[in-house]
Protein backbone atom coordinates (compact mmCIF):
# COMPACT_ATOMS: atom_id res chain seq x y z
CA UNK A 1 0.00 0.00 0.00
CA UNK A 2 2.78 2.43 0.91
CA UNK A 3 4.61 1.66 -2.33
CA UNK A 4 1.44 2.31 -4.36
CA UNK A 5 0.93 5.66 -2.60
CA UNK A 6 4.50 6.67 -3.38
CA UNK A 7 3.99 5.80 -7.05
CA UNK A 8 0.83 7.89 -7.02
CA UNK A 9 2.70 10.91 -5.60
CA UNK A 10 5.41 10.59 -8.25
CA UNK A 11 2.84 10.44 -11.04
CA UNK A 12 0.96 13.42 -9.61
CA UNK A 13 4.21 15.33 -9.38
CA UNK A 14 4.72 14.75 -13.11
CA UNK A 15 1.16 15.86 -13.76
CA UNK A 16 1.59 19.08 -11.79
CA UNK A 17 4.82 19.96 -13.60
CA UNK A 18 7.32 19.43 -10.82
CA UNK A 19 10.62 20.70 -12.23
CA UNK A 20 10.85 22.23 -15.70
CA UNK A 21 7.71 22.45 -17.83
CA UNK A 22 7.50 20.40 -21.04
CA UNK A 23 7.10 22.08 -24.42
CA UNK A 24 3.48 23.08 -25.06
CA UNK A 25 3.05 20.72 -27.99
CA UNK A 26 3.83 17.72 -25.76
CA UNK A 27 1.64 18.56 -22.76
CA UNK A 28 -1.38 16.56 -23.92
CA UNK A 29 0.63 13.46 -24.71
CA UNK A 30 2.37 13.53 -21.36
CA UNK A 31 -0.55 14.53 -19.11
CA UNK A 32 -2.72 11.60 -20.23
CA UNK A 33 -0.24 8.83 -19.30
CA UNK A 34 0.73 10.66 -16.10
CA UNK A 35 -2.91 10.95 -15.01
CA UNK A 36 -3.55 7.30 -15.86
CA UNK A 37 -0.50 6.24 -13.85
CA UNK A 38 -1.53 8.41 -10.88
CA UNK A 39 -5.07 7.06 -10.79
CA UNK A 40 -3.83 3.51 -11.30
CA UNK A 41 -1.39 3.80 -8.42
CA UNK A 42 -4.13 5.21 -6.18
CA UNK A 43 -6.52 2.39 -7.12
CA UNK A 44 -3.81 -0.18 -6.45
CA UNK A 45 -3.09 1.39 -3.06
CA UNK A 46 -6.79 1.28 -2.12
CA UNK A 47 -7.67 -2.09 -3.70
CA UNK A 48 -9.01 -4.76 -1.33
CA UNK A 49 -6.94 -7.81 -0.52
CA UNK A 50 -7.67 -10.79 -2.76
CA UNK A 51 -9.40 -13.35 -0.55
CA UNK A 52 -8.12 -16.41 -2.35
CA UNK A 53 -4.39 -15.94 -2.65
CA UNK A 54 -1.50 -18.28 -2.16
CA UNK A 55 -2.11 -19.04 1.52
CA UNK A 56 -2.57 -22.62 2.67
CA UNK A 57 -3.70 -24.44 5.78
CA UNK A 58 -1.18 -25.89 8.17
CA UNK A 59 -1.12 -29.63 7.56
CA UNK A 60 -2.68 -31.31 10.59
CA UNK A 61 -5.24 -33.84 11.78
CA UNK A 62 -8.00 -32.73 14.14
CA UNK A 63 -9.63 -35.28 16.42
CA UNK A 64 -13.13 -33.88 16.99
CA UNK A 65 -16.58 -35.49 16.66
CA UNK A 66 -15.12 -36.64 13.37
CA UNK A 67 -11.50 -36.71 12.35
CA UNK A 68 -10.52 -33.86 10.07
CA UNK A 69 -7.46 -33.75 7.84
CA UNK A 70 -6.16 -30.33 6.80
CA UNK A 71 -3.82 -30.18 3.83
CA UNK A 72 -3.09 -27.42 1.33
CA UNK A 73 -6.38 -25.63 0.74
CA UNK A 74 -8.62 -28.60 1.64
CA UNK A 75 -10.29 -29.66 4.88
CA UNK A 76 -11.56 -33.25 4.76
CA UNK A 77 -13.96 -34.86 7.26
CA UNK A 78 -13.86 -38.62 7.67
CA UNK A 79 -16.67 -41.00 8.56
CA UNK A 80 -20.00 -41.93 7.03
CA UNK A 81 -23.68 -41.38 7.65
CA UNK A 82 -25.61 -38.08 8.06
CA UNK A 83 -23.50 -34.94 8.41
CA UNK A 84 -24.80 -31.78 10.09
CA UNK A 85 -23.70 -28.20 9.40
CA UNK A 86 -24.61 -25.19 11.54
CA UNK A 87 -24.87 -21.87 9.70
CA UNK A 88 -24.53 -18.44 11.35
CA UNK A 89 -24.05 -14.96 9.88
CA UNK A 90 -24.23 -11.20 10.44
CA UNK A 91 -23.58 -10.76 14.14
CA UNK A 92 -22.61 -7.19 13.33
CA UNK A 93 -20.18 -7.04 16.26
CA UNK A 94 -19.75 -8.30 19.79
CA UNK A 95 -22.53 -6.53 21.71
CA UNK A 96 -23.38 -8.34 24.95
CA UNK A 97 -26.91 -9.18 23.75
CA UNK A 98 -25.55 -10.60 20.50
CA UNK A 99 -22.95 -12.76 22.25
CA UNK A 100 -25.68 -14.11 24.52
CA UNK A 101 -27.85 -14.89 21.50
CA UNK A 102 -24.92 -16.59 19.75
CA UNK A 103 -24.41 -18.75 22.83
CA UNK A 104 -28.06 -19.85 22.82
CA UNK A 105 -28.02 -20.49 19.06
CA UNK A 106 -24.82 -22.50 19.43
CA UNK A 107 -26.62 -24.68 21.97
CA UNK A 108 -29.46 -25.23 19.46
CA UNK A 109 -26.89 -26.39 16.91
CA UNK A 110 -26.27 -29.29 19.28
CA UNK A 111 -23.80 -31.82 17.93
CA UNK A 112 -23.25 -30.18 14.53
CA UNK A 113 -20.24 -31.71 12.80
CA UNK A 114 -19.28 -28.32 11.38
CA UNK A 115 -20.23 -24.67 11.94
CA UNK A 116 -19.81 -22.15 9.13
CA UNK A 117 -19.88 -18.40 9.83
CA UNK A 118 -20.98 -16.69 6.60
CA UNK A 119 -19.48 -13.24 7.20
CA UNK A 120 -20.49 -10.11 9.06
CA UNK A 121 -19.22 -11.40 12.40
CA UNK A 122 -17.12 -8.40 13.46
CA UNK A 123 -15.16 -5.34 12.35
CA UNK A 124 -12.18 -5.66 14.71
CA UNK A 125 -9.95 -8.40 16.03
CA UNK A 126 -11.58 -8.20 19.46
CA UNK A 127 -15.10 -8.50 17.98
CA UNK A 128 -14.10 -11.47 15.83
CA UNK A 129 -12.42 -13.23 18.73
CA UNK A 130 -15.60 -12.78 20.78
CA UNK A 131 -18.16 -13.90 18.15
CA UNK A 132 -16.16 -16.74 16.61
CA UNK A 133 -14.96 -17.82 20.06
CA UNK A 134 -18.55 -18.06 21.27
CA UNK A 135 -19.42 -20.32 18.34
CA UNK A 136 -16.35 -22.47 19.00
CA UNK A 137 -17.15 -22.94 22.69
CA UNK A 138 -18.47 -26.48 23.23
CA UNK A 139 -18.57 -27.05 19.44
CA UNK A 140 -18.21 -30.69 18.41
CA UNK A 141 -16.53 -29.80 15.12
CA UNK A 142 -14.53 -26.95 13.62
CA UNK A 143 -15.82 -23.43 12.96
CA UNK A 144 -14.96 -22.14 9.49
CA UNK A 145 -15.02 -18.34 9.25
CA UNK A 146 -15.80 -16.90 5.81
CA UNK A 147 -14.93 -13.22 5.52
CA UNK A 148 -17.78 -10.94 4.46
CA UNK A 149 -17.94 -7.21 3.78
CA UNK A 150 -17.41 -6.32 7.46
CA UNK A 151 -14.26 -8.29 8.30
CA UNK A 152 -10.84 -6.64 7.80
CA UNK A 153 -8.52 -9.36 6.53
CA UNK A 154 -5.65 -8.58 8.97
CA UNK A 155 -8.04 -8.57 11.96
CA UNK A 156 -9.57 -11.90 10.91
CA UNK A 157 -6.13 -13.47 10.51
CA UNK A 158 -5.04 -12.34 13.98
CA UNK A 159 -8.34 -13.32 15.61
CA UNK A 160 -8.15 -16.86 14.23
CA UNK A 161 -4.50 -17.21 15.29
CA UNK A 162 -5.40 -16.10 18.82
CA UNK A 163 -8.36 -18.49 19.03
CA UNK A 164 -6.27 -21.41 17.79
CA UNK A 165 -3.69 -20.59 20.47
CA UNK A 166 -6.56 -20.88 22.98
CA UNK A 167 -7.36 -24.38 21.64
CA UNK A 168 -10.52 -23.24 19.86
CA UNK A 169 -10.76 -24.89 16.44
CA UNK A 170 -11.53 -21.99 14.11
CA UNK A 171 -10.37 -22.22 10.49
CA UNK A 172 -10.00 -19.46 7.92
CA UNK A 173 -12.36 -19.82 4.95
CA UNK A 174 -9.85 -17.93 2.80
CA UNK A 175 -7.46 -20.86 3.28
CA UNK A 176 -9.92 -23.76 3.53
CA UNK A 177 -11.25 -23.26 0.00
CA UNK A 178 -12.53 -26.81 -0.40
CA UNK A 179 -14.37 -28.70 2.35
CA UNK A 180 -14.76 -32.39 1.56
CA UNK A 181 -17.56 -34.11 3.49
CA UNK A 182 -19.13 -37.58 3.29
CA UNK A 183 -21.18 -37.34 0.09
CA UNK A 184 -20.68 -33.59 -0.45
CA UNK A 185 -18.19 -30.85 -1.33
CA UNK A 186 -18.35 -27.24 -0.14
CA UNK A 187 -16.46 -24.53 -2.00
CA UNK A 188 -15.89 -21.32 -0.02
CA UNK A 189 -16.13 -17.84 -1.55
CA UNK A 190 -15.12 -15.15 0.96
CA UNK A 191 -15.35 -11.40 0.50
CA UNK A 192 -17.24 -9.20 -1.95
CA UNK A 193 -17.26 -8.91 -5.73
CA UNK A 194 -17.47 -5.10 -5.48
CA UNK A 195 -14.92 -3.05 -3.47
CA UNK A 196 -17.64 -0.42 -2.98
CA UNK A 197 -19.59 -2.87 -0.79
CA UNK A 198 -16.69 -3.55 1.57
CA UNK A 199 -17.38 -1.92 4.92
CA UNK A 200 -13.78 -2.86 5.80
CA UNK A 201 -12.54 -0.79 2.85
CA UNK A 202 -9.09 -1.68 1.49
CA UNK A 203 -8.53 -4.00 4.47
CA UNK A 204 -11.45 -6.11 3.32
CA UNK A 205 -11.06 -8.89 0.79
CA UNK A 206 -12.59 -9.40 -2.62
CA UNK A 207 -12.86 -11.90 -5.43
CA UNK A 208 -13.06 -11.67 -9.20
CA UNK A 209 -15.55 -12.98 -11.76
CA UNK A 210 -12.85 -15.41 -12.89
CA UNK A 211 -12.58 -16.77 -9.34
CA UNK A 212 -16.26 -17.63 -9.03
CA UNK A 213 -16.41 -18.99 -12.58
CA UNK A 214 -13.56 -21.41 -11.83
CA UNK A 215 -15.15 -22.39 -8.52
CA UNK A 216 -18.49 -23.16 -10.17
CA UNK A 217 -16.75 -25.30 -12.78
CA UNK A 218 -14.83 -27.20 -10.10
CA UNK A 219 -17.94 -27.84 -8.01
CA UNK A 220 -20.00 -28.91 -11.02
CA UNK A 221 -17.53 -31.74 -11.71
CA UNK A 222 -17.66 -33.06 -8.13
CA UNK A 223 -19.59 -36.19 -7.10
CA UNK A 224 -22.27 -35.95 -4.43
CA UNK A 225 -23.91 -32.73 -3.26
CA UNK A 226 -22.26 -29.56 -4.56
CA UNK A 227 -22.43 -26.61 -2.18
CA UNK A 228 -21.21 -23.02 -2.35
CA UNK A 229 -20.67 -21.16 0.96
CA UNK A 230 -20.44 -17.41 0.48
CA UNK A 231 -20.99 -14.19 2.38
CA UNK A 232 -22.75 -12.66 -0.63
CA UNK A 233 -26.20 -13.77 -1.72
CA UNK A 234 -26.99 -14.78 -5.30
CA UNK A 235 -29.21 -12.48 -7.35
CA UNK A 236 -32.86 -12.44 -6.28
CA UNK A 237 -35.73 -9.99 -5.80
CA UNK A 238 -36.97 -8.56 -2.48
CA UNK A 239 -40.09 -6.37 -2.60
CA UNK A 240 -39.56 -5.90 -6.32
CA UNK A 241 -35.94 -4.77 -5.90
CA UNK A 242 -32.99 -6.73 -7.28
CA UNK A 243 -30.64 -7.82 -4.50
CA UNK A 244 -27.60 -10.06 -4.31
CA UNK A 245 -24.61 -10.54 -6.57
CA UNK A 246 -25.22 -11.66 -10.13
CA UNK A 247 -21.79 -13.34 -10.32
CA UNK A 248 -22.79 -15.72 -7.50
CA UNK A 249 -25.71 -17.00 -9.58
CA UNK A 250 -24.64 -20.13 -11.51
CA UNK A 251 -24.84 -20.03 -15.29
CA UNK A 252 -26.40 -22.59 -17.64
CA UNK A 253 -23.22 -24.66 -17.79
CA UNK A 254 -22.90 -24.98 -14.01
CA UNK A 255 -24.76 -27.31 -11.67
CA UNK A 256 -24.74 -26.37 -8.00
CA UNK A 257 -27.18 -27.93 -5.55
CA UNK A 258 -27.03 -25.43 -2.68
CA UNK A 259 -25.82 -21.88 -2.10
CA UNK A 260 -25.33 -21.06 1.59
CA UNK A 261 -25.10 -17.30 1.98
CA UNK A 262 -25.25 -14.32 4.29
CA UNK A 263 -28.64 -12.60 4.65
CA UNK A 264 -30.22 -9.96 2.44
CA UNK A 265 -33.16 -9.78 4.88
CA UNK A 266 -33.20 -10.47 8.62
CA UNK A 267 -35.10 -13.77 8.55
CA UNK A 268 -33.66 -17.24 7.90
CA UNK A 269 -34.79 -19.33 4.95
CA UNK A 270 -37.86 -21.47 5.71
CA UNK A 271 -37.56 -25.23 6.22
CA UNK A 272 -37.18 -27.29 3.07
CA UNK A 273 -35.42 -30.34 1.65
CA UNK A 274 -33.95 -31.49 -1.64
CA UNK A 275 -31.51 -33.70 -3.51
CA UNK A 276 -28.59 -33.49 -5.92
CA UNK A 277 -30.46 -31.82 -8.77
CA UNK A 278 -28.38 -28.78 -9.74
CA UNK A 279 -31.17 -26.40 -8.67
CA UNK A 280 -28.83 -23.99 -6.80
CA UNK A 281 -31.23 -23.58 -3.88
CA UNK A 282 -30.26 -20.50 -1.85
CA UNK A 283 -30.35 -20.87 1.95
CA UNK A 284 -29.47 -18.27 4.57
CA UNK A 285 -29.37 -18.43 8.38
CA UNK A 286 -30.60 -14.83 8.60
CA UNK A 287 -28.99 -12.45 11.06
CA UNK A 288 -27.61 -13.37 14.50
CA UNK A 289 -27.46 -9.71 15.57
CA UNK A 290 -29.51 -9.08 18.72
CA UNK A 291 -29.09 -5.29 18.76
CA UNK A 292 -31.43 -2.64 17.37
CA UNK A 293 -29.12 -2.00 14.40
CA UNK A 294 -31.72 -3.51 12.05
CA UNK A 295 -35.15 -1.92 11.49
CA UNK A 296 -37.53 -4.78 12.39
CA UNK A 297 -38.10 -4.68 16.17
CA UNK A 298 -40.03 -7.96 16.12
CA UNK A 299 -37.24 -10.05 14.61
CA UNK A 300 -35.15 -12.49 16.65
CA UNK A 301 -31.57 -13.60 16.05
CA UNK A 302 -31.42 -16.76 13.98
CA UNK A 303 -29.21 -19.50 12.57
CA UNK A 304 -29.76 -22.65 10.53
CA UNK A 305 -29.01 -26.35 10.53
CA UNK A 306 -28.31 -28.26 7.30
CA UNK A 307 -28.30 -32.06 7.41
CA UNK A 308 -26.69 -33.99 4.55
CA UNK A 309 -27.52 -37.66 4.03
CA UNK A 310 -26.24 -39.27 0.87
CA UNK A 311 -27.63 -37.35 -2.11
CA UNK A 312 -30.32 -35.67 0.04
CA UNK A 313 -30.32 -32.58 2.23
CA UNK A 314 -32.67 -31.05 4.81
CA UNK A 315 -32.72 -27.46 6.08
CA UNK A 316 -34.07 -26.30 9.44
CA UNK A 317 -34.13 -22.62 10.50
CA UNK A 318 -33.29 -21.90 14.15
CA UNK A 319 -34.66 -18.86 16.01
CA UNK A 320 -33.27 -17.60 19.31
CA UNK A 321 -35.38 -18.29 22.39
CA UNK A 322 -34.09 -16.11 25.29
Amino acid sequence: MVQGQRQGRVALCLLLACGSAPPAEHVGTRVGPALTAALGAFDEARAPIQCLGSGKLVDETLALSRNWKLSGTTATATGAGPFTIGLVADAGGAAAATLAALGRLQTQLGDADLIVALGGMGATQAELEATLGTLADRAKGPVIAIAGDLEPAPALTQAIATLRARKKVVLDGRLARTIELPGATIGTLPGSRSPARLVAGPDGCGYTAETISALFAELTARPGLRILATAEAPRSSVDGEAVGELAVTPGALNEIDLILHGPVTEAPSPARAGTRDGAAIALTPGTSDATTRLPDPARKPSAGLLTLDGASWKWKPLVDSP
